[in-house]
């Protein structure tokens, strides 16, 4: 009888080559779809652009406006102020040589001469914490107000009224209108969208050479938001601070500033109106926003003036050629932490409160996204959160 051979399992035997050959083949499947992954979940962000100019001599100013407007407002805090009895009556942007800085009124309404001489003393002393930096000077104007008058830098930046008689009353009936602008819209379009989620009438302000922004702009569209084109212009200290692709230069001509226009215009289609990305020095020039106003009126678009200079000569001539126009009254997030864009919102608010109007403008930064969202219960109780077209002049 034959005998059966017993079958017992094969040994393998594993070598570093097949470890190796095993890993490049791997490689070769999965690795493509690693990449392709990354890749579409990579698509809504780019680096972001440089979002305004501003010259060494007024970031220093502005740095320490900054600190004088954080004492201002937890003076405010500490005597328990109301946020609606706050009213920017007046800011006026300002220059002074190689300065440029908005001056700033503020009223506040308090119930009684007490109440305005013990605000007076904290103020006093919140600002008394800078020494030398920062001056006040406080004089009772008459019996019914106190001013307290800031300077910094030798420079008159703040005017603060405490009025405890007689408060001015509201030039404007119904409820006072606020429109929000997000400007440098194209570059990140996950945030562009979570804006949207605000439920807010934002208006957003696409720069024309983003890589989204075309998708962005359709999809704002689609939600029923206000788009504008964002046109780059030519800054102070070009070409050391760049505005971008397709930008208006002084040294261009009538047809030139018409052909970008165009082109720019033609990558974000459907716009109702333009504002200006940078442009310090092209919007101080009337003969160059002439050739730009009178392209925007023959086809039928608004001018935002972003007035990222105190000189811009935008808003005014705008008005003057009959160009349906408006401008900024705060930038947002100049200072992205917390404190800084609560209190430029609260500046928009008071502003609003005063005049019964007001136009921010912020940018695509997640502060000035969670700040907005803290407001929005504000802002739709206290506001008429409106676009740009229904502010215009």
């Amino acid at each position: 009888m034959a005998t059966k051979k017993k079958r017992g399992r094969k040994k393998t035997r594993i070598t570093l080559k097949g470890i190796f050959t095993a890993v490049f083949f791997m490689g070769c499947i999965i690795g493509p779809g690693i990449f392709f992954y990354y890749l579409y979940h990579s698509v809504p962000k780019a680096s972001s652009p440089v979002y305004e100019e501003i010259s060494a001599a007024s970031s220093n100013l502005n740095v320490k406006i900054n600190e004088i407007d954080h004492a201002i407002y937890e003076s405010f805090y500490k005597a328990k102020v109301g946020e609606k009895d706050i009213y920017f009556s007046d800011v006026t942007p300002n220059h002074v040589k190689d300065y440029e800085w908005d001056f700033v009124e503020l009223s506040i309404n308090l119930p009684d001469q007490g109440s305005a001489i013990r605000l007076e003393d904290i103020i006093v002393n919140e600002l008394s914490k800078f020494k030398d930096d920062v001056i006040i000077a406080s004089e009772k104007k008459s019996d019914r107000e106190i001013v307290c008058n800031v300077f910094t830098l030798g420079l008159y930046t703040h005017k603060i009224k405490l009025i405890y008689k007689e408060y001015p009353k509201q030039t404007y009936k119904d409820l006072p209108k606020i429109a929000i602008v997000i400007d440098d819209i194209g570059n990140d379009y996950d945030l562009a969208v979570t804006f949207m989620d605000l439920d807010l009438p934002l208006t957003l302000s696409v720069l024309p050479s983003s890589p989204y922004g075309k998708d962005i702009a359709e999809k704002a569209r689609d939600r029923g938001l206000e788009v504008i084109l964002h046109l780059p212009m030519e800054p102070k200290n070009y070409p050391a601070i760049n505005p971008g692709t397709d930008a208006l230069l002084t040294k261009m001509d009538g047809p030139e500033i018409r052909a970008v226009m165009a082109k720019n215009l033609k990558k974000v289609p459907g716009v109702s109106g333009v504002n200006n990305h940078m442009g310090s020095y092209f919007t101080e020039r009337e003969d160059k926003m002439t050739y730009v106003l009178r392209e925007l009126k023959k086809r039928n678009l608004f001018y935002l003036d972003s007035r990222t200079t105190s000189n811009s000569v935008g808003f005014r001539l705008a008005e003057e050629m009959g160009v349906p126009s408006a401008k900024k009254s705060v930038f947002l997030d100049d200072d992205l932490s917390s404190k800084a864009v609560k209190y430029q919102v609260e500046r928009l608010i008071g502003i609003a409160r005063y005049s019964g109007e007001a136009i921010g403008i912020g940018h695509p930064h997640k502060m000035t996204l969670d700040v907005l969202r803290d407001y929005a219960s504000i802002l739709k109780t206290d506001f008429k959160v409106v676009t740009v077209s229904d502010l215009l002049k």
